[in-house]
Parts: C-alpha cells; structure tokens; sequence
C-alpha cells in the first residue's frame, strides 16, 4: 500500500520561525494547564488503548468480533488490576494493625528529641512547647488548603477511573477512522515527505514498547525488592516491595520515594540498628542495578531520549500535571522525538531529544 507524504514546509526567516515556536510553545503550555481535566484522561487512556490493541486483535483473531474483544480485554485487565490492589490492601491491613505501635515509638522518639534539644541546645520544654504550638497553629491554619487539595485529587482519581474504560473502548473501536482520518488528512500532499502510515506506526511502536517495558521493569523490581526484604527478615516485605516498585513509573525518583516507608518501618518498629542499614542496602542495590542495567537495557532502548530532557520533562509534567504528569511526560517526550524524527524540517529537534551524540566538524 502506497505511504501518504507529510508536506515539506518551505525556506523561513530564523527570528520568524524562532517567534513563531515561541509563541506557539507559549500557547501549548497555557492549552496544557488549563485543560488538564480532559487531556490527562486521555493521554492515560490513548497510552493504555495502544498498550491493549495487541491483545484486542488477538481476541480478534478468534472470530469473537470487535465488540467482545474490547469488553474481554477490558476484563482481563480488571481482574488482573483488582488482584494486584486485593493484595496490596490485605499487606496493608496487616500493617495498619502496627499504627498504635508507631504513635508509641513516635511518641518515645519525640521524647527524646526534646530532652536532646534541652540538654545541647538550651532550649527549655516550654520553649520548645510554644514553638510546636506555633507550628500546630500553621498548620491549622493550613489544613483547609490540605483538605481541600487531598479531597479534589481523590474526586479526580474517581473520575479518571470512571472515564478511562469509556475512552478505552472508544480509542480501540474506532482506531481505523482515526488512521483513515490522518491518511484523507494528508492525502492531497504529494511531495516528498514522511509516510504518514509509517509515522502512526512508529507511533504505536514505541508506546507499546515503552508500556510492556515499564511493566516488565516493575515486575523485576517487585521480585527483587521482595526478595532483599525478605533475606534481611523485615515484615510485611511483599507489601513495601510490590509498593516501592509500583512507584517507578515515576522516572529516577520513584524508587527512592518507595523506600521511605520500609526504612521508617525499620527504624520505629525494629529492636536492631542494623536493620534500617540493610533496608538502605537492599533499595541502593536495587536502585544502582535498575539505573545501569535494567531500565536502559529493557525501556531505555525503546524510548531513547537523553537523562537531561527526561529530567526536564519530569519537572514539567510534576507542575503541570502533578503525579500525573510526571508519568505521562516522560513517554509523550519519546513519542513527540519519533514524530520529530519522521518530519524532515523537525529532525534537528529529534536530534536534540535523543540521546545519540554525534558531532560533526
């Protein structure tokens, strides 16, 4: 089949084109921000629709019709999603059962902070009881914005998950027109260009592969971070492991977030010293083997873009999007280089977000 060809743009000014990508980024940023209610939903969606269609066409392929694919793919990945969060919520009820544990140990820890702090520093206990009930004040004071953001980030959890199989369906059943469409788009552009056809593909591949590889990444950070809590005989070690893996969707700080509750953990709920040391051991070794060998043999590959822009891209999506956004920017930054690569006038900007240096005199 004949590829479709993206149009060539002609000869600009620099400080025209250089006024037009500002303006033009300046307007992405306040479209990004502001509606965010939609596009996140989506964005999470379009990802998992193309992460699903694999699956879809083989359902397909097994004469069950287009429909019931969509509906038995949605279902497989509910039962396999409410098998993982069933587990995670019967380790954390094994945990919760330690809470009156830690107030107690918080308490002696407080104890002996404000003893420390009247011995070494001077500062007597009604001192330092007027400054905690300065700071207790604070953050009363505060605690309406708290409540507030705590109450409208869980409304948008709700409704993210109550969305997301509407648009996944929606995304796999109509995912020829969307082709077709782009293909009528650029079909009365027959200069050189880039296959359009070969562009959506490239598209589709390198979210696929980021997706499967992500999820293969966790699945060996579950396994290892399970399994190095267990050696050093901490509880509830499926619990932290299977949590601190899930957290490394989130790009290079994920895995440092999920080992804080296993260290606390420790350092309250332990008799020896010994064990928070090892607690660090095990998710610095976790951490030094899935910066170097694991991420980039299994994702890094796939979505080749350079640590610097990934940094970028993560304080970005974190302000623009939250949690969220850091996910999802990451993976958007690997798709917007493939699309970048595939345009002659672009490749300059793929280029520049890969992570292949090449210098030429």
């Amino acid at each position: 089949m004949a590829h479709h060809r993206v149009k060539s743009s002609g000869k600009y000014p620099f400080w025209l084109k250089s006024t037009i990508t500002l303006i033009g980024l300046s307007l992405l940023f306040v479209i990004v921000s502001y509606a965010k209610f939609i596009l996140m939903p989506l964005a999470f969606s379009a990802f998992f629709a193309m992460l699903l269609n694999p699956l879809v066409r083989l359902f397909e392929r097994w004469k069950v019709g287009r429909v019931f694919s969509i509906i038995l793919t949605l279902l497989v990945v509910f039962i396999v999603f409410t098998g993982v969060i069933s587990l995670i919520s019967a380790q954390f009820v094994q945990f919760a059962e330690r809470i009156p544990e830690v107030t107690e140990n918080l308490k002696k820890v407080s104890n002996s902070a404000i003893q420390y702090l009247e011995e070494t520093a001077g500062i007597s206990q009604e001192e330092q009881s007027e400054y905690l009930q300065q700071g207790i004040n604070n953050l009363i004071d505060q605690s309406g914005n708290y409540v507030s953001s705590f109450l409208s980030a869980t409304t948008n959890i709700f409704t993210l998950m109550t969305l997301m199989p509407i648009f996944i369906f929606f995304m796999l059943y109509y995912q020829e027109m969307y082709r077709t469409f782009f293909q009528k788009l650029f079909a009365s552009r027959k200069e050189e260009g880039t296959g359009i056809d070969e562009l959506l593909d490239n598209i589709q591949d390198v979210t696929q592969n980021y997706l499967v590889g992500m999820l293969s990444v966790i699945g060996i950070l579950a396994v290892l971070n399970t399994t190095g809590l267990l050696i050093i005989g901490l509880e509830h070690a499926l619990f932290f492991g299977v949590f601190a893996s899930l957290l490394a969707i989130i790009p290079y700080i994920g895995i440092i977030i999920g080992a804080l509750p296993p260290l606390l953990f420790a350092l309250l709920l332990t008799d020896s010293l010994l064990t928070p040391v090892f607690v660090v051991a095990v998710f610095g070794t976790v951490q030094f083997l899935e910066g170097n060998f694991i991420t980039p043999r299994i994702v890094g590959s796939k979505v080749s873009i350079n640590p610097f822009v990934a940094m970028i891209a993560l304080v970005v999506g974190g302000e623009l999007w939250g949690i969220s956004g850091m996910i999802l920017f990451v993976p958007l930054i690997g798709i917007l280089k493939v699309v970048f690569d595939q345009i002659p006038e672009m490749k300059p900007y793929g280029y520049l977000l890969g992570n292949s240096i090449t210098y030429e005199k």
